[in-house]
């Protein structure tokens, strides 16, 4: 049963009734979600980073959850900047091309309060750039098996102010507001870092998460699947690509 569940839900289900009559119960704010689309920017995407998925956004407001609200809020970090978006709406029609993949932080500790203040960082940066800099170095990582290198010079000034990033691409968005949340909250950064195996990492290394560390890492949860206008409930990484194919 799904943390928060009561009667269990058939799945598969309809993604209509599942955001009008259970995605209050069964999501939770500061969700992820992962997503890929048969657009040529999808595709461009994940042919030039080779993920899976191309973006990844965060639950922001569940629906019926605000007075007024009637859908489910995402804040993501978009080729036009970062913004607020609703979920449920691309996710619905006669043809929803969206493809989608629902994880959980399952660390112990982690309260909505925890989550409130990291949305509340992610806002504090609405309007930031996206990023392409940063993502054609992980492309070419990819491509041509090598470390591109990243600026330092943040580091030394860290000391003196806030930092704050002028851009960023739509995961390490979220990887950004987990850590900065965690810094505030006296919480151990490498409880919140989403990339296997990156130990004590710098700035431009969280910066640097993608979709596929997120769907591939240790500290989530797998929890839905969407493809075609039906949820299904999936268990890993490996469950949810077999659903979405």
């Amino acid at each position: 049963m799904l943390p928060g569940a009561g009667a269990e839900p058939k799945f598969p289900m309809p993604v209509g009734e599942f955001f009008e009559q259970h995605a209050q119960r069964l999501l939770k704010r500061g969700d992820i979600v992962l997503s890929r689309s048969p657009t040529p920017a999808s595709r461009l995407i994940r042919t030039l980073s080779g993920n899976f998925f191309s973006h990844a956004a965060m639950v922001f407001f569940l629906h019926n959850d605000e007075k007024g609200l009637n859908n489910t809020v995402v804040i993501e970090s978009l080729f036009k900047g970062v913004a607020l978006a609703s979920l449920d709406n691309y996710l619905k029609g006669r043809k929803p091309v969206e493809e989608v993949g629902i994880l959980r932080l399952k660390e112990e500790g982690f309260d909505p309060d925890f989550f409130r203040l990291a949305r509340g960082i992610m806002l504090n940066a609405l309007n930031q750039p996206y990023d392409y800099h940063r993502l054609f170095r992980i492309a070419l990582s990819v491509l041509f098996g090598f470390s591109t290198g990243y600026a330092r010079v943040r580091r030394k000034v860290r000391a003196y102010k806030a930092w704050m990033p002028r851009q960023f691409i739509c995961s390490g968005f979220i990887q950004f507001g987990y850590r900065e949340a965690a810094f505030k909250r006296d919480i151990p950064v490498q409880r919140v870092v989403m990339k296997n195996g990156l130990i004590n990492p710098n700035d431009e290394e969280l910066l640097a998460t993608t979709p596929e560390d997120i769907a591939n890492s240790d500290k989530m949860q797998w929890l839905f699947a969407i493809r075609r206008g039906w949820v299904h409930r999936v268990e890993s990484f490996e469950h949810a690509k077999k659903v979405i194919r």
